[in-house]
């Protein structure tokens, strides 16, 4: 099955990143469905902060793709 180029990868069960490895801060977050992802400015980096189980009953699909294209900016990192 092919994977669309506007598609973010679900990541894998794994151990969840408080903050940037490299520098111990958080830019800003952005829940999209079930999981919170954080993000760096400055090492230009995304990752899962917290899997919340379940998704929100009402995510407007503007929001959902406003954060997708923040988030696809930055290169995804994990433990």
């Amino acid at each position: 099955m092919a994977t669309e180029s506007n598609v973010l990868r679900f990541p894998s069960a794994r151990a969840r990143l408080a903050t940037c490895p490299h520098c111990g801060t958080i830019t800003d977050t952005h829940r999209i469905g079930r999981l919170l992802w954080a993000y760096c400015d400055a090492h230009e980096m995304r990752w899962v902060a917290r899997d919340f189980g379940t998704v929100p009953p009402s995510e407007s699909p503007d929001h959902v793709a406003q954060s997708l294209a923040l988030l696809s900016r930055y290169a995804e990192v994990g433990c």
